[in-house]
């Protein structure tokens, strides 16, 4: 909504989806949900009503993509290299080295330009980077190389695009709704709103739509805001959720990838939780008394702080964009420190935040409130 006096909230949002959501997070890039639809059939009976409602609920809080959209390079982009991953047409088939010595001998045939090298990424999956966007543009549509290898190419989706969160959104709104009525300075590519997993009673699991809302930008930078229906919305920044295997109970890979040993989420034991007999519970990451998978772990708790910081990190890039502020090379600490209080939009921030510290009779005067009053400030857009 519009802008609210007083303190102001941390846009920083750590809501994470539940179990069946969290697929939908990593995988919102690629979501083919546009296709979904309504049905305007009236039902003759109330047990047809029934499955009917559900399905138009169901098809309301499914994730919504932009047809037609296909994740290119910006030709002019700055960056120094634009990799384009390559995998198997057929899901869960490794690359062999057959297929390594096939793509070597395609990209002599057929003349491909601008490989600056090759190198594996896991075991189904190749990444291929290029000199300029453009080369990596036209590899992706090298139809003829690419059926001859038998394999599918894309550019990762953390390249081309960004992820905000719009919160206060009326939940009557579908996705394919909010998608039409967004207006925004990017162009917006997919729509997905947080559901809240609940358990009643009867030990049923429902799950509830939340007033937050993900939304993805074909943009490596977020926009300020948007305008949802006219109402002015601000862009947070979306912190994912923390990668950990189901297989060995590791962080940072998925159980697709794993090569270790499967361990028991609740003993950690070398066997399947589902035929765990233990009556007593080991973390297998900190050797504590909660199930692996338990968001009380500290070890999961410093990696989602971790990630809190790759998200602020992005937005401050974004904030000391080389177009904004002057490129700090020296190797000085002291060059730094004077290049930026020559800034002068950095310094209306500073003094912004100063100022709120001090006139904020009801602030705590320590580290912790500081620095958020800190963070919010150097959080936003300058003019």
């Amino acid at each position: 909504m519009g802008r609210r006096t007083g303190r102001k909230r941390s846009r920083l949002v750590t809501e994470k989806p539940p179990e069946g959501a969290k697929e939908m997070d990593q995988d919102l890039p690629s979501s083919n949900s546009s296709t979904s639809s309504y049905s305007d059939a009236e039902p003759e009976t109330k047990e047809q009503e029934r499955p009917m409602a559900k399905k138009r609920e169901k098809d309301k809080y499914t994730p919504y993509k932009a047809g037609n959209y296909i994740r290119l390079y910006d030709e002019n982009s700055q960056k120094k290299e634009f990799i384009v991953f390559l995998n198997r047409e057929e899901d869960n088939i490794k690359i062999s080295d057959k297929d390594r010595l096939a793509l070597s001998n395609g990209i002599r045939k057929h003349c491909v330009s601008g490989v600056m090298h090759l190198r594996s990424i896991n075991a189904f999956k190749i990444g291929i980077t290029f000199d300029v966007p453009n080369n990596a543009n036209v590899f992706l549509k090298n139809d003829k190389l690419l059926n001859e290898l038998h394999m599918v190419a894309s550019i990762p989706a953390s390249e081309t695009e960004a992820t905000g969160v719009l919160t206060s959104v009326p939940c009557d709104y579908s996705n394919k709704k909010k998608y039409q009525l967004i207006a925004s300075s990017k162009k917006v590519i997919s729509v997905r709103r947080f559901m809240r997993r609940v358990k009643d009673a009867q030990g049923s699991v429902s799950f509830v739509p939340t007033q937050t809302v993900a939304v993805t930008f074909a943009s490596t930078q977020l926009p300020e805001y948007v305008t949802l229906d006219h109402w002015r919305h601000e862009v947070g920044v979306y912190v994912p959720p923390v990668k950990q295997c189901l297989r060995c109970m590791k962080f940072d890979h998925i159980a697709k990838y794993c090569k270790n040993n499967e361990v028991c989420s609740i003993c950690s034991g070398n066997h399947n939780y589902k035929t765990c007999d233990k009556s007593t519970t080991k973390c297998a990451n900190c050797g504590g008394r909660h199930i692996a998978i338990s968001a009380t772990c500290p070890l999961k708790k410093e990696k989602i702080e971790l990630n809190k910081i790759k998200s602020m990190d992005a937005r401050y890039a974004d904030l000391f964009s080389g177009v904004a502020f002057p490129q700090l090379n020296s190797k000085y600490v002291s060059t730094q420190s004077t290049n930026l209080t020559k800034n002068d939009k950095f310094m209306n921030l500073l003094v912004e935040a100063m100022l709120q510290i001090c006139s904020n009779n009801d602030l705590p005067k320590n580290s912790k409130s500081i620095r958020e009053v800190l963070n919010n400030t150097f959080n936003k857009k300058t003019p």
